[in-house]
């Protein structure tokens, strides 16, 4: 509740930017914004942890925190996320199960039945805190029965809404608005290509996406004005229909407060019959009362202001969509939809088409608005079962449900001929690994193996300080393999000739004892030690480290110093090079046979770093320091770096070493190279995976997915290179 409670108050403080964005001419949404301010607040609320700034003298932070730890992990911060979106979506259009729904569909690439009930509860909640304050505000404290952020007004059930056979109907408005929802996508991704270009790119580009946002506004209200002006119909009022409920209590306010005059005369007819401009009272109001408009007037639009509204608007959100403003699609997008929703009905009320003109109009003229909201939003989103509920709980009209998801699925289905959905094109522009349900149905037969890096940073089990520090110096991975290679790890008292090695890691045979830290005739330094007392809570590491192994002297691979030269007998501690340079990664299948041992994070590391776990050459792995969980979690998510750690102070202990096989994760999920990869995705997605390591039957590691491997980009260059072997 106290998510909610703040979402409810960020959600004023939003309306109140989106209103000043709407006055100055943005055709933009509330509901955007306070999605990412419920995600922003989700990610932070679950810390129970805040940092606050001091002097800068100091160079530190002082921080503040609740000694309750149970949700400080990524997991559970992920989780949060996805419950804030969805408060946010609740509170904009007081739909609780749309905003779940909506979290479930398009906010999350991981979910589970707990997360579910979660994030239900959080949505209902953020729906009844947002009834009480409107409620206290509207001097009717206690009443909770009040809408959303965003209003569009109630339809009454007495108007004949729709019949059977109008369906049909539907079907072709989906498959229209499919169409047009595609050509909005491919439009808006070419802007974006540009602003990214040109814009994004320039010395001071944020002061060019502010003169774009202001060329914007410019452009929006000179075409406004240009179009009230010059391209408008002056047209007689009509009176409005009862069915308007809800927020619009009264049936003269559509009528009388919000009809625009806009230089049409006031009366005719010794002041029987008065005249308002239609474009002006579609344009010159919030779009929330031009969307009621536009469901529950039966007034009928001239075709002509219609298109002219239809096609100014819809070029102007395809325009503003992605400017450096607060925004959301949601509101415009319905907006867009209900005007071509009035569109397709006016062309059969003011034409006589023979059989179809009957059929069309026996309904009320606003279902046709609600249907072109609902086609236009599912040929850009791409969104079926959200949407659906989302817009029935807003109209609180459930006999509107078969009609809206029978238009969503088929403008879906037309769409994705065509293009992705709005918001997976951004993600594919920006190249955030955001993970799609499935592959591209071209990827069939692609293993596991085909999109897998074979490029492995690794470390081993008992490594040099110096190398750790370098390593972590000059990569920026967030996890590394535990390895040890396979010519240097056979049982030490066994006589396993040459000519027999290559049977430790074949594919037909399974891994035998000696590739095991478990090994009992391991030297007692290489074996994995158990955790003991308070550290027995500690949790596996994932770190990532590129050490390129030492050739023979002289060799073209020596390293380029040998102040870290090892001569302790420690097979898996390779010095690298110590003079600040790049690494170079190891190629797996040009080296040595490594065998997988475990993950470790780049943070862990960091930490070990930070307390000084690691012992000298003379003592053994016992000798070095054990940390607690506390410790080891202590400062997530903030953990050091390493511009914390200076080379001095590392200078000072390189030659040390450091055993992290008690803080690896030692059973990391690992996938056959013969996987196909539809079934590398399904782990990733249900298991909330960020790398899998790619190993052979034997345990041999010979290469590492991450999810930036999986992503649409490098996925796409995969599809164009079996295109172009199938071409050859």
């Amino acid at each position: 509740c106290v998510m909610c409670i703040c979402v409810y108050v960020c959600a004023y403080m939003c309306v109140c930017v989106c209103v000043c964005m709407c006055v100055i001419g943005f055709l933009v949404g509330q509901e955007g914004p306070l999605v990412y301010i419920g995600a922003v607040i989700g990610s932070g609320i679950s810390q129970f942890q805040v940092w606050l700034p001091i002097p800068k003298r100091l160079k530190r932070t002082l921080k503040l925190s609740i000694p309750y730890d149970y949700f400080r992990s990524d997991r559970e911060k992920r989780d949060f996320i996805s419950s804030g979106a969805a408060a946010g979506v609740a509170a904009a259009f007081g739909a609780p199960i749309g905003g779940t729904l909506f979290s479930l569909e398009e906010g999350s690439s991981f979910w589970n039945q707990s997360l579910t009930w979660r994030t239900l509860f959080c949505s209902f909640c953020a729906t009844f805190v947002y009834n009480f304050f409107k409620s206290v505000r509207d001097d009717d404290v206690g009443f909770i029965g009040k809408p959303g952020v965003v209003n569009f007004g109630v339809y009454d059930s007495n108007q004949q809404l729709w019949k059977a056979y109008h369906l049909i109907i539907f079907i072709i408005m989906g498959a229209i608005g499919g169409l047009i929802g595609a050509l909005f996508n491919s439009l808006n991704t070419r802007i974006a290509i540009y602003r990214s270009r040109f814009l994004l790119k320039r010395p001071q580009k944020q002061w060019w996406r502010a003169f774009e946002a202001f060329v914007i506004v410019m452009a929006t209200t000179l075409l406004a004005f240009f179009c009230c002006m010059f391209l408008s119909t002056c047209v007689p009022d009509q009176p409005v229909s009862g069915g308007v409920t809800g927020e619009f209590t009264d049936v003269e306010y559509l009528q009388d407060s919000t009809i625009q005059k806009y230089f049409c005369p006031p009366s005719a007819n010794n002041g029987s019959q008065k005249y308002h401009n239609d474009i002006a009272t579609i344009i010159y109001n919030p779009s929330e009362i031009s969307i009621a408009q536009l469901y529950h007037l039966e007034k009928e639009y001239t075709l002509t202001s219609l298109g002219i509204t239809f096609l100014l608007y819809y070029l102007l959100v395809c325009w503003t969509l992605g400017v450096a403003v607060p925004s959301g699609l949601f509101v415009p997008g319905i907006f867009v939809g209900a005007l071509y929703g009035r569109f397709f009905v006016a062309i059969f009320q003011q034409n006589n088409i023979p059989f179809l003109s009957k059929i069309v109009t026996e309904i009320y003229p606003g279902t046709y608005a609600l249907i072109g909201s609902a086609a236009f939003l599912g040929g850009v989103m791409r969104m079926t079962i959200s949407l659906t509920v989302i817009l029935i709980e807003t109209t609180q009209q459930i006999s509107y449900g078969l009609p809206i998801m029978i238009t969503l699925v088929v403008a879906k289905w037309v769409g994705d001929l065509f293009n992705d959905g709005i918001y997976h094109i951004g993600i594919h522009l920006k190249k955030i690994p955001f993970l799609d349900e499935k592959p591209p149905e071209e990827l069939d037969g692609v293993l596991a193996e085909d999109v897998m890096s074979e490029h492995i940073s690794f470390l081993y089990p008992i490594t040099r300080v110096g190398s750790v520090y370098q390593l972590l110096k000059s990569t920026h991975h967030s996890a590394y393999p535990v390895v040890t290679p396979l010519d240097d790890f056979v049982h030490p008292t066994s006589n396993v000739s040459d000519k027999h090695t290559p049977a430790l890691y074949g594919k037909s045979k399974p891994a035998p004892e000696e590739l095991s830290l478990d090994n009992p005739h391991l030297p007692k330094r290489y074996q994995r030690r158990t955790v003991r007392g308070a550290a027995a809570q500690a949790q596996p590491l994932y770190r990532r480290t590129t050490f390129k192994p030492r050739n023979a002297k002289g060799g073209e691979n020596q390293p380029m110093s040998a102040e870290l030269n090892d001569e302790s007998g420690l097979n898996f501690a390779y010095p690298i090079p110590s003079s600040g340079k790049e690494l170079q990664t190891n190629k797996v299948k040009e080296e040595k046979p490594l065998i997988l041992h475990g993950f470790i994070l780049r943070s862990q590391l960091l930490t070990l770093l930070k307390y000084r776990v690691f012992f000298s050459d003379e003592d053994q792995p016992e000798g070095q320091l054990e940390l607690t969980h506390k410790q080891m979690r202590g400062d997530y998510p903030r953990y050091a770096k390493v511009s914390d750690l200076t080379d001095d102070m590392m200078n000072e202990e390189k030659n040390m070493l450091m055993d992290i096989t008690l803080y690896m994760n030692p059973c990391p999920y690992t996938i056959s190279n013969q996987a196909p990869l539809p079934q590398v995705f399904t782990l990733f997605r249900t298991m909330g995976l960020r790398h899998l390591p790619v190993v052979k039957a034997s345990g041999v590691l010979i290469g590492l997915i991450t999810r930036h491997d999986l992503a649409h980009h490098k996925l796409h260059h995969l599809v164009e290179e079996k295109k172009l072997k199938k071409e050859k």
